[in-house]
């Protein structure tokens, strides 16, 4: 893999940089989360700061009025195509309960 990612101009490696920081940062938090505090109500207590967590989406079909989903993306922060930094994604593939794609 690394023979082919010698390849990669900076900005593409910088991407991907973005998106695996983002994913190791979800998969800590998912961890923690297993630990986590909770209020008397049950809810989790929030947790600010982290640059990375994977979300589930459910997608509307405007035309049908069915929703889709729900799909696991990968939200990162990262460089945006204008140059600033801001919340990007990847599709990581149909969420299951079993945890598989």
């Amino acid at each position: 893999m690394i023979q082919e990612l010698q390849d990669w101009s900076d900005e593409k490696l910088g991407d991907l940089a973005e998106m695996i920081q983002g994913l190791l940062e979800s998969r800590q938090q998912e961890a923690e989360e297993k630990n986590q505090e909770t209020r008397e109500d049950g809810t989790p207590l929030g947790k600010h700061g982290g640059r990375g967590h994977i979300e589930l989406k459910m997608i509307p079909d405007s035309k049908t009025g069915k929703t889709y989903g729900p799909y696991r993306y990968l939200r990162y922060w990262g460089v945006t195509k204008k140059g600033t930094m801001g919340l990007k994604s990847v599709y990581l593939g149909k969420f299951s309960e079993k945890g598989e794609e």
